[in-house]
């Protein structure tokens, strides 16, 4: 607009309007959500109004003459077996005991932030405003309206306040089922969102429990949990799939693989998420007295309380679904770990063979270069002299990570690592390293940060838990959550800087720990998740990626992984068996490491026994320094011993493990490509077992 004296004071009146509003919003924002939302529960919980019959009148066959039954009276849903039996019912009277007998639980929130709790059952069902439709051999459709109350639903989603609309698409194929929602179909007030939605939370609900009866989980590498046995106390597992959001949770345990299992005499039903894996949370309960109930969560808009301020995330925009896989031969965590591994297949994430980086047994080492870029433990020319000792000793193939090479030590950002700190040798340093190691037939990975920004930028700052900080006596770091464009950013700064090192290798130190909503960018988890996939699979057309944990999304751009879990949270609660479903799911796709043998919980021998058994590579944590406990001096003996018994594995490198079980106390039996047998015996003492005498605290390999 051309200024004038005409329009001038109209100008002036504009300018001080926007003033005053921007003033106001700058004021008045920080009250409004500094409020904390309000909760509103309206389901009672009680859910009197289910009819546990077995009265199924719609019927969608699969394969070997399995069935989802339908009832289009309460809406249940039901899965039967081969012969006709009722194996699981949404709606059982196990489900009712703990308020689970639902289709569907939904949680909405307003614009201010406070949550809407609803179930098909309270909320549809018994107010008759559910429908089963799109019915054919192979498929059915049940849409669900929810309203808080029967005023609500008289009124209908045109005049009701609070209500949303969802339809769940079931269908058969094979010996499996899936349940799916299109969150996009998903109908809800102005200004509401869908933040989340459990599918058929109440089908695997148990009541006690018998013997053989049992949950399986992803927690660590997997457990098993005995829904007979009896406890002190009532204990709860929430297991966010790729680990907790980091935007709105601290750090913790997760799940690696995206499936959760039930298992009973002659039947198991193995659930697999296999749309909005990166969304899931999935929740167990195992009750003092036996029993519990086992379910997944999604969560489609990430919501919560981030410094005293409501913040809320993008919502998912696709389909979320969980797919159910019914087997009445075979019902432990083998069929398992078989399934989660065609899946990974399927999907991408993990190759059918390990690529071709490691023509013999790699032997992992991680060494500590500096902490904070000022002090050293390891030097560039500390790390060559560790890996020439060790080749003389016959380690012949070493894998040497190094850690803490950048200007700010560990904590270096992309742009921060470039400058290689001088302390530890600095960049003529480095390529003299790299030179050396790799010319010895090593390899050479630098540990690189790419989900981390600098410290002032405007993102929240979370705490990355490390466990070589920790054995190394130094409290874990403090990074800043890299923006999604950020991360791509990231990688081309690596890309580049490392063309003056064409032989070294990279691992990716914090992306395969972190998965996050990025709220600026406007970017949810499942959006993050193919970011960070799509972003470094640049670095691995170019050079070898090793991750430092198996982040199941990132395993397709990886030729290692470096350290892998052996154990469970939850492995202290009675009943409960550590069982390797993640290994055999990856094993013969990927090569990995074992825990820190010199820094683990288990004695020097067990510690190998366990790395032969779970299809591990060993892997120690080294520093050069003479005061340190890792320091690299102490093990050089162990280490060439416990190289010289590993390498017997070099075979089965590239095999998938199809079978682990323990055959008596003590003694595993691990079979490779249905071929290749280890027997692993922890016993002080020769145990026989298949006519074959397996030395005390030692495996054979037949």
């Amino acid at each position: 607009m051309k200024l004038n004296k005409q329009n001038a004071p109209k100008i002036i009146i504009i300018c001080c309007a926007v003033i005053i509003v921007s003033v106001l919003t700058a004021l008045v924002a920080p009250a409004i959500f500094s409020v904390k939302p309000e909760n509103h529960a309206f389901a009672d919980g009680k859910q009197q109004g289910v009819d546990f019959s077995t009265d199924f009148d719609v019927a969608v066959s699969g394969g070997n003459l399995q069935k989802l039954l339908i009832n289009s009276k309460n809406g249940a849903v039901a899965l039967a077996s081969s012969k006709g039996n009722i194996v699981f019912n949404s709606m059982s009277a196990d489900a009712a005991r703990y308020s689970l007998a639902n289709v569907l639980s939904v949680r909405l929130r307003d614009k201010k932030g406070n949550v809407y709790s609803m179930n098909s059952t309270d909320n549809s069902v018994d107010f008759g405003t559910f429908e089963v439709l799109g019915i054919d051999s192979t498929k059915a459709t049940v849409s669900f309206r929810l309203f808080p109350d029967a005023e609500s639903a008289q009124q209908g989603v045109e005049n009701a306040d609070i209500y949303a609309v969802i339809s769940v698409d079931f269908t058969f194929e094979g010996s499996s089922f899936t349940a799916a929602v299109d969150t996009t179909k998903v109908a809800l007030p102005k200004g509401f969102c869908l933040e989340k939605i459990s599918i058929l939370p109440g089908l695997f609900s148990v009541n006690k429990g018998v013997s053989g009866e049992s949950y399986i989980i992803p927690d660590g590498c997997g457990a098993q949990i005995d829904l007979s046995a009896k406890n002190q106390e009532d204990y709860t597992l929430e297991l966010g799939v790729y680990g907790a959001d980091a935007t709105f949770h601290a750090q913790s345990a997760g799940a690696y693989l995206p499936y959760f299992a039930y298992a009973k005499k002659g039947c198991l039903v193995n659930a697999i998420i296999t749309e909005g894996d990166a969304l899931s949370e999935i929740t167990v309960k195992k009750f003092a007295d036996g029993g519990g109930y086992l379910y997944n969560t999604f969560t489609v808009t990430a919501c919560g309380i981030v410094k005293d301020r409501y913040v809320k995330g993008p919502s998912y925009e696709g389909v979320i679904s969980q797919s159910y896989t019914i087997s009445e031969k075979q019902t432990d965590y083998n069929v398992v770990a078989q399934q989660v591994r065609q899946h990974l297949l399927r999907n991408g994430y993990i190759a059918e063979k390990t690529g071709e980086k490691f023509n013999d047994l790699p032997f992992f080492i991680n060494v500590i270069g500096s902490v904070d870029g000022k002090g050293s433990l390891t030097s560039f020319v500390d790390a060559t002299e560790i890996t020439t000792l060790l080749k003389s000793r016959g380690v012949r193939n070493i894998a040497l990570r190094y850690s803490g090479a950048g200007s700010n030590g560990m904590q270096s950002t992309a742009g921060a690592g470039q400058r290689i700190s001088s302390t530890v040798g600095g960049a003529d340093g480095l390529s003299d390293a790299v030179s050396k190691i790799t010319g010895q037939g090593n390899t050479f990975w630098l540990d690189v940060n790419i989900a981390n920004n600098r410290a002032n930028y405007n993102k929240r700052t979370v705490t990355i838990y490390s466990d070589s900080l920790r054995f190394a006596g130094y409290a874990s770091k403090d990074f800043t959550l890299a923006g999604s464009d950020d991360i791509s950013r990231n990688v081309s700064k690596w890309y580049k800087s490392l063309q003056d090192y064409p032989a070294a290798d990279v691992c990716l130190n914090d992306c395969s720990k972190l998965l996050y909503t990025d709220v600026a960018d406007d970017y949810n988890r499942q959006d993050m998740l193919d970011n960070i996939r799509n972003s470094t699979s640049a670095l691995g057309a170019q050079r070898g990626v090793m991750l430092t944990e198996p982040a199941a999304y990132l395993l397709s751009n990886a030729d290692a992984v470096f350290s892998m879990p052996e154990a469970a949270s939850c492995q202290h609660v009675s009943g409960v068996s550590v069982v390797p479903v993640l290994q055999m799911a990856i094993h013969g796709s990927v090569v990995y490491g074992s825990s820190y043998m010199n820094v683990s919980n288990l004695s020097g021998q067990d510690a190998l026994l366990k790395c032969i058994e779970y299809g591990a590579v060993p892997s120690f944590l080294f520093t050069h320094s003479s005061g340190s406990t890792l320091d690299y001096n102490a093990y050089v003996a162990q280490t060439a011993a416990f190289y010289s018994d590993a390498k017997q594995i070099l075979p089965m490198l590239d095999m998938s493990m199809t079978s682990h079980s323990s055959v008596v106390p003590g003694v595993y039996k691990v079979t490779y490509d249905y071929s290749r047998v280890v027997y692993v015996n922890y016993n002080p003492s020769v145990v026989e077992v298949d006519g074959i005498m397996i030395p005390a605290k030692d495996f054979v390999i037949i």
